[in-house]
């Protein structure tokens, strides 16, 4: 039986863009969101959310973007310990890739100088890499998420680590040693993660469902209704 619920933030964000997830969850469901944003690496950012779950056990692992990234990597450490701990019962990744950085394997998504830029521009000006990847994801809902984030100037310098972060990871062959039920979901106006890096999970995580919504990049935000009910059915059939 789950009982916990761990959602797991991307790139430029924190433990409250699941304001509304917690909101729902919260009355069935232990939910446990950690904080990653300051991780220098993939490594930090998996242990991080291992000490959450370190002594529990019946838990989901619900990953948004660069937070799937930390899940992959938290997967490895758990399947290859000597001793293996308590797997979790579920896997959600949410508008995700195994490989952020398309280097021909999708034919879709950012390219390695797309990166590059974002990089140069957030040692340059930060907030202003910040503001404008708000700004993108859709107009509406990113200028409200925007103006209700208020950072600090530590805050922002944070955010070069994670774009490391997405520059390095690959976990394109992990991804078949993956045989925990997977619920994969993606939004079909998603420029940032596109569809085909979902599709191309789907084909190599064994047994993994695909749902697509009528979204940009933050489904559970623009479709929290709809979004809400995929997690809550996936959970339940896992019972």
């Amino acid at each position: 039986m789950v009982r916990r619920l761990i959602f797991i933030h991307g790139w430029a964000s924190f433990p409250e863009i699941w304001r509304g997830q917690k909101e729902y969850f919260s009355k069935y469901y232990e939910v446990i969101l950690p904080d990653i944003s300051g991780a220098r690496d993939i490594k930090e950012a998996a242990e991080l959310v291992n000490n959450f779950i370190k002594d529990r056990k019946d838990f989901v692992l619900i990953g948004w973007s660069l937070g799937w990234l930390a899940i992959l990597e938290l997967l490895k450490s758990l399947l290859y310990e000597a001793e293996p701990r308590m797997l979790p019962k579920g896997l959600v990744a949410i508008n995700s890739t195994p490989r952020f950085i398309d280097d021909g394997y999708l034919g879709a998504g950012p390219a390695k100088g797309h990166l590059a830029k974002m990089m140069r521009d957030c040692k340059r000006n930060p907030q202003e890499v910040f503001e404008d990847f708000y700004k993108s994801l859709l107009s509406d809902i990113g200028k409200t998420m925007l103006s209700s984030i208020k950072l600090k100037d530590s805050d922002y310098d944070k955010l070069i680590y994670g774009l490391y972060i997405l520059r390095d990871c690959d976990y394109r062959d992990f991804l078949k040693e993956i045989h925990i039920p997977t619920l994969l979901i993606s939004g079909a106006n998603d420029t940032i993660c596109p569809q085909e890096a979902t599709a191309y999970m789907r084909k190599r995580i064994e047994g993994s469902q695909l749902k697509i919504l009528n979204s940009g990049h933050i489904p559970f935000v623009e479709r929290a209704e709809e979004f809400n009910s995929l997690v809550e059915d996936f959970v339940k059939g896992l019972q």
